[in-house]
């Protein structure tokens, strides 16, 4: 049975964020080659964390967190690609942005490889090619 949790990080136990950093690790660190380090940073503190679960294990997760009324969903991540945990955490970010955060403009710093999905979503490239973590991304907007 498929289950989205949305907890702040003052909500979070230390059990649930150790879980949240285990996949994060995993698709971040592990298949994508960014450093830990610049993984986890302070942000995390002042986040909503938005988890996907099927059978007690995360399947996807994403972060978002409110700047001068722009809410920036981030880390969106799937452990398992093609089953629509991707396009489900990001509407669950997305609602939790407008709903909980109550903003409207939304942000995200895409991946070159994944603005297509972003598209799906509404989203909108807004910037050049920049690095990020020595990957290409965009700033994309709705």
């Amino acid at each position: 049975m498929m289950r989205t949790i949305v907890k702040h990080f003052r909500e979070l136990s230390n059990e649930e964020f150790f879980r949240i950093c285990e996949v994060r690790e995993q698709v971040f660190v592990l298949e994508q080659k960014i450093t830990l380090c610049a993984e986890l940073d302070e942000e995390d503190l002042r986040c909503h964390h938005i988890t996907l679960t099927e059978g007690g294990r995360i399947v996807a997760y994403a972060r978002c967190f409110a700047d001068d009324g722009v809410a920036h969903i981030g880390r969106v991540l799937t452990t398992e690609r093609g089953k629509g945990y991707g396009l489900e955490v990001m509407r669950a970010a997305m609602a939790v942005c407008r709903e909980i955060l109550g903003c409207s403009h939304l942000v995200v710093h895409a991946q070159q490889q994944v603005i297509g999905f972003y598209e799906k979503l509404g989203f909108r490239v807004t910037s050049d090619l920049f690095d990020e973590c020595g990957i290409l991304h965009r700033r994309m907007e709705i």
